[in-house]
């Protein structure tokens, strides 16, 4: 039997065409050793088609009696995932009259084991204490301290551990309050401190021990008021570090296409401190707060636009410090947001073609306001962007596929907004979004069918947008939509955007990498190797 292509799941590759019209056998194995891994479900979909079987225990499988088509293939099995550079990619398989059937392989990550302990302040073991690696897993030690999480997929984590009501209790020792406290590994309170966990596919990892610590902390009461100055009762507020919770990421690719530059990794944990709800006179509290900067953030009940027809968010924000006293006089006031169009207009004012896709994004300066706002944008239909609330935002543009144009220059109105912040209120005018003829950088890596290549401003910085280009057959890429300027350029076997966005990651590299120089509206290519 003739083996048509090789597939890793979930991997967009060139359609492969079935030898016998109707049938599919293959093979799922474990990634990191090669064998069979048996129960893994294979399916086959095609618009109302849908086909679907088990592997027997040595991972083989097939499926006949199949209608031409063109179907899409998957395989996966509980605590086995994908590999990050194929998570958003599917394998194309077109059935038609021939008799062979397509073999196809595909390739699953087996999941990790991560264990630790945790200990008291006293360095005795801390029992019944929650240990949390993010994504809602959440583990309760046992009589020796220890804890164990199994089948986790492959990744980076940060583990933080939560003393038992007991054990937090407050002590007070001349006129400061104390209470031991979540504490991060390796024995940190701040989150900007913990230290990330990289756990390899398949591995049993230990050694990952926590000792909580204690530190001083503070209250903090104050009261929510609505548009019109009157207490807001039911109001729910969050607490979050100001390091942890006031920076706004950027654009992540998924995997191939256009990535903001990220100053690290995404974390995941939520915030460590219950959120309030005020009661009818609008008041709260947060009894236990540690020293530093913080985000008081509230949102209300929403309030029925008649104009709009549908519900308006009310949100408000504070930033506090604390380091010496209680505070007790906090005051927030919740605002309707509002709505802000966004229009694309090419260089000479004529209006954008239909093809120029992009995604506007607006990026609040002040850590009180709420997280990244953006949404898909396509210029033959102007987007409303919804639920902004009044504040000062960098606004930025970026293509969501290879289109011949870049975004220029953001104006608010006739206001410049292009690297600067804007100030956006219910008063603003339309965002304008203008583009010009965007350059084409094309290529090939030598050996490199199946590779990625990697192309980033050299400036480097968070904010900064680039690309990850697959490349096709001989190793061949192409791309258009980066905005004119000097870039460097680096060919990867494997790409994983969660890694190879941040900065820090792309200055490691900038010595393997190629610099290449885009001309708006012109060609410019590269020959790469494999790093």
């Amino acid at each position: 039997m003739r083996l048509v292509g090789s597939l890793t799941v979930a991997a967009l590759l060139p359609v492969l065409y079935a030898q016998d019209g109707g049938a599919v056998e293959g093979i799922v194995v474990n990634a990191v050793t090669g064998v069979g891994i048996g129960g893994a479900t294979v399916r086959l979909t095609f618009r109302q088609d849908h086909y679907e079987t088990v592997t027997d225990g040595a991972g083989e499988f097939r499926i006949s009696g199949i209608k031409p088509g063109d179907y899409v293939a998957i395989a996966e099995k509980a605590t086995y995932s994908v590999p990050p550079s194929q998570a958003f990619r599917r394998a194309q398989v077109h059935i038609g009259s021939e008799k062979e059937p397509v073999r196809l392989r595909f390739e699953l990550l087996p999941p990790a084991t991560l264990r630790g302990r945790v200990f008291g302040i006293d360095g005795n073991p801390a029992v019944r204490a929650k240990v949390d690696v993010g994504g809602g897993q959440v583990k309760t030690t046992g009589d020796d301290g220890s804890f164990v999480f199994e089948n986790l997929p492959p990744g980076s984590y940060t583990l933080v551990a939560r003393p038992q009501a007991s054990a937090s209790a407050s002590r007070v020792q001349d006129g400061v309050r104390t209470e031991i406290l979540p504490t991060y590994f390796p024995s940190v309170l701040d989150l900007a401190a913990a230290q990330e966990i990289r756990l390899q596919s398949g591995a049993d990892q230990s050694g990952y021990d926590i000792r909580l610590q204690a530190a001083p902390v503070y209250r903090v009461r104050g009261v929510v008021l609505d548009s019109s100055g009157k207490p807001s009762a039911k109001a729910v507020l969050g607490i979050v570090s100001k390091a942890a919770g006031g920076s706004a990421r950027g654009f992540i690719s998924v995997p191939y296409g256009p990535f903001g530059v990220t100053d690290g990794p995404l974390r995941t944990h939520d915030s460590l401190i219950e959120p309030a709800v005020t009661g009818s006179d609008g008041g709260f509290e947060f009894p236990s707060v540690p020293a530093g900067d913080w985000i008081l953030r509230a949102e209300s009940d929403t309030v029925h636009d008649e104009a709009r027809q549908r519900d308006l968010m009310l949100y408000g924000g504070e930033e506090i410090h604390l380091g010496r006293d209680d505070i007790d006089d906090a005051q927030i006031q919740v605002l309707p947001s509002f709505d802000l169009s966004v229009s694309f207009e090419l260089s000479d004012g004529s209006p954008a073609p239909e093809n120029a896709g992009f995604q506007v994004a607006f990026l609040p300066e002040d850590a009180a306001l709420p997280d990244v706002v953006s949404r898909r944008a396509e210029p033959n239909k102007p987007p409303r962007v919804e639920n902004l609330q009044p504040g000062r935002y960098r606004i930025q543009a970026r293509t969501l596929f290879d289109t011949p144009y870049y975004a220029s220059r953001i104006m608010v109105g006739d206001a410049e907004a292009t690297g600067q912040a804007a100030e956006l209120s219910p008063a603003s005018p339309p965002v304008r979004v203008i583009l010009k003829p965007a350059p084409m950088l094309r290529g090939v890596v030598k050996e490199g069918e199946g590779s990625a290549v990697i192309v980033w401003p050299q400036s480097t910085a968070p904010g900064d947008f680039g690309k990850a280009i697959p490349c096709g057959a001989g190793g061949n890429f192409e791309t258009r939509g980066l905005a004119p300027g000097d870039y460097y350029a680096l060919a990867v076997d494997r790409y994983d955007p969660r890694e190879m966005t941040t900065a820090a990651y792309l200055r490691g590299v900038i010595s393997h990498a190629s610099s290449v120089r885009l001309e708006e509206g012109a060609s410019a290519s590269l020959e790469l190797s494999l790093r």
